[in-house]
């Protein structure tokens, strides 16, 4: 096929690929991911036509060979899992048209690497040291020290402490909101007493602190990296010490300073997964899933197997016959 039928056929496969997503409700996809789409149906489509074969006819095999056909190409498991959605997406389509009884790509799914079992899981004893002996000297370490709390007490994620706000905190009913997002069920948790007194003091006296230095700053002549969103940053509970929106930094010195007090800390994630094996001990799986904000349940299962595993080593080295 010659370029320019090449682009004429392309463009004629887009128009029916746009005419087929905005038919079939799309309004909560990106532009990105509609351009997506349009090109991993129009790949399929090409493919099919290289190969003479009717989009009418397709069988269940053919596109079993489209998938061999991409993974000869390079394409990564997640990848290829994208393409046949966008492909099963289009069947869909045609089928709500009457022009195909079946959608040949219903349930086809290329398994993909398996997530890692969570190991080396901190105890409850070693989580309260951290929290303990992490001391306040400033407005950071003061703010840090209210974020480890939500870490060690609610297995409150990197992104969760990104998106809380003021208004997610209710002081008076002792619990906390934390917002769902694409990867994560919203969750409404209770605090623990030492929380709500910490929390109150933030409020009142750190967060008003921080915002006050973030404007001093601002208006300090001198090079800056970006010029702070104040309006932004006044909806977040917690603020960067040089007014970025972002909490990465910050996070990653808190890290190094717990690290000092225990070298076991790999991370905030692994935190987070210590807190989540060890109310896997107290609370039933559904009880823990949601606490954990977990929207699959196979997601809470994992750590239920992290957990035996290290029950298992720690039975290997004391047990007396071992």
């Amino acid at each position: 096929m010659n370029r320019s039928k090449y682009l004429q056929q392309k463009n004629l496969f887009e128009k029916r690929l746009l005419a087929n997503l905005s038919e079939s409700g799309t309004n909560y996809l990106s532009p990105s991911s509609v351009r997506a789409y349009i090109n991993y149906t129009s790949d399929f489509l090409f493919y099919l036509r290289e190969n003479f074969i009717s989009e009418e006819k397709v069988k269940r095999t053919d596109i079993h060979c489209y998938m061999a056909k991409c993974k000869a190409s390079g394409d990564s498991p997640k990848l290829i899992n994208r393409k046949v959605a966008a492909v099963k997406r289009y069947y869909s389509y045609l089928q709500k048209r009457g022009r195909i009884s079946n959608n040949p790509a219903d349930g086809l799914y290329l398994r993909t690497q398996k997530k890692n079992i969570p190991t080396g899981m901190l105890t409850e004893a070693e989580l309260k040291l951290l929290y303990e002996s992490y001391h306040v000297t400033d407005l950071r370490t003061a703010r840090n020290k209210v974020i480890l709390s939500l870490m060690v007490s609610q297995a409150v994620t990197t992104d969760d402490i990104r998106r809380l706000e003021p208004v997610h905190v209710f002081l008076r009913e002792g619990k906390i909101r934390i917002p769902g997002s694409r990867h994560e069920a919203g969750r409404t948790l209770s605090l623990e007493a030492c929380q709500v007194m910490e929390l109150h003091e933030y409020l009142l006296k750190i967060r008003p602190a921080i915002l006050e230095s973030v404007k001093k700053k601002n208006l300090t002549p001198g090079r800056k990296a970006e010029s702070p969103d104040h309006e932004k940053l006044s909806r977040q509970l917690f603020i960067s010490m040089n007014g970025s929106s972002e909490m990465k930094n910050s996070l990653m010195h808190l890290v190094r300073a717990l690290r000092q007090i225990s070298p076991k800390v790999r991370g905030c994630r692994h935190i987070r997964q210590s807190v989540i094996t060890l109310w896997l001990k107290r609370y039933d799986l559904r009880t823990v899933q949601y606490m954990a904000g977990h929207k699959r349940i196979s997601s809470t299962e994992r750590y239920q197997v992290g957990y035996l595993e290290d029950l298992q080593e720690s039975i290997n080295k004391c047990h007396p016959l071992v």
